[in-house]
């Protein structure tokens, strides 16, 4: 059910069971999306959901800003489209089953089906439950040059097209520029 357990506050009386819980946090997804017109779009566009909830689960962990979830899509989905790595540390994050404050080179090299830095395309699954606005992100990305991006310190990013600016942007902010 990762992913498509609807991020909400949930009331339940005490002695619900697990089940009972699970049923109603993915039916209140479910019903969501229908309300969301995301169903019918996915439908619409052939999309698979479970890719679409997949890729919306990193921009969720990637983007502490709304406004910057389309920009981390569409570089997402950029990446995917050329066959180049998603390169997401989330779900580097997502696979050592803990938050690092930095993930380290090392961590870049586990060997898992969910390293977005050693397999190309999308994980096998969602590494969490993303919001409507992260969906729809996915649904509509924007479209840019940009390849790479880079957390400032404020959680805001830095975009760039290429490596060469990708390494400069992390000197600079790591310089506190």
């Amino acid at each position: 059910a990762e992913g498509f357990i609807f991020p909400a506050t949930y009331d339940f009386a005490y002695g619900t069971s697990e089940e009972k819980m699970l049923q109603t946090m993915v039916s209140t997804f479910n019903k969501r999306m229908e309300q969301e017109g995301i169903l019918k779009e996915v439908a619409e566009r052939k999309l698979d959901l479970h890719d679409v909830v997949t890729m919306a689960a990193m921009v969720e962990f990637e983007a502490a800003f709304t406004e910057e979830q389309p920009r981390i899509a569409g570089v997402f989905d950029k990446r995917v489209k050329i066959g180049m790595p998603i390169q997401s540390d989330t779900t580097i994050q997502y696979l050592l089953g803990k938050q690092k404050e930095v993930v380290l080179y090392k961590d870049l090299e586990i060997d898992s089906p969910y390293n977005t830095y050693k397999n190309p395309g999308l994980p096998p699954g969602p590494i969490g439950s993303p919001g409507v606005s992260a969906i729809k992100a996915v649904l509509k990305p924007e479209k840019s040059d940009y390849l790479y991006f880079v957390a400032e310190k404020d959680g805001h990013h830095r975009f760039t097209k290429t490596f060469a600016e990708h390494q400069r942007a992390i000197n600079d902010i790591e310089a506190g520029k």
